[in-house]
Parts: C-alpha cells; sequence; structure tokens
C-alpha cells in the first residue's frame, strides 16, 4: 500500500467518519500487517472524530441556551 493511498484513506476517515469505521473493521481481521495497521488508525481517526463532533455538537447546543438563563433581574 503506497503512502498515497494510506493519506487517501486517513483523510477519508477525517471527513466521512463512517468510512475509516468501516475499513477499520473490515482490515483489521486482513492478513497483510500493513493493512492492519492502516484499519486500526482509520477505526481510531473515525472514532475519534465522531466523538469530537458529538462533544462539539452538545457544547454550542448548550451555548445557545446558555443566554436564556442569564438574564438579569
Amino acid at each position: 500500500m503506497s503512502g498515497g493511498q494510506k493519506a487517501l484513506y486517513y483523510i477519508l476517515s477525517i471527513l466521512i467518519p463512517i468510512v475509516g469505521i468501516i475499513l477499520g473493521i473490515i482490515w483489521m481481521n486482513d492478513q497483510d500487517p500493513e493493512k492492519k495497521a492502516v484499519g486500526k488508525t482509520c477505526l481510531i481517526i473515525g472514532i475519534g472524530v465522531t466523538v469530537l463532533s458529538c462533544v462539539c455538537w452538545f457544547a454550542l447546543s448548550a451555548l445557545s441556551i446558555a443566554p436564556a438563563f442569564m438574564t438579569g433581574y
């Protein structure tokens, strides 16, 4: 697997996390150690981006309703 292919899979894992998760699950069961390593990295990136986007979404949601509770009396 060339460096360009690895970079493509990593970029896809960042932009479309489900692709990274699926690639990771499929390639972690492969016999080729290089594919196994790329699959593990794609899985970690996919899960990490998903968790980070959920955290950011919850933080933005909390910040958007915060002014409603900060009315001065």
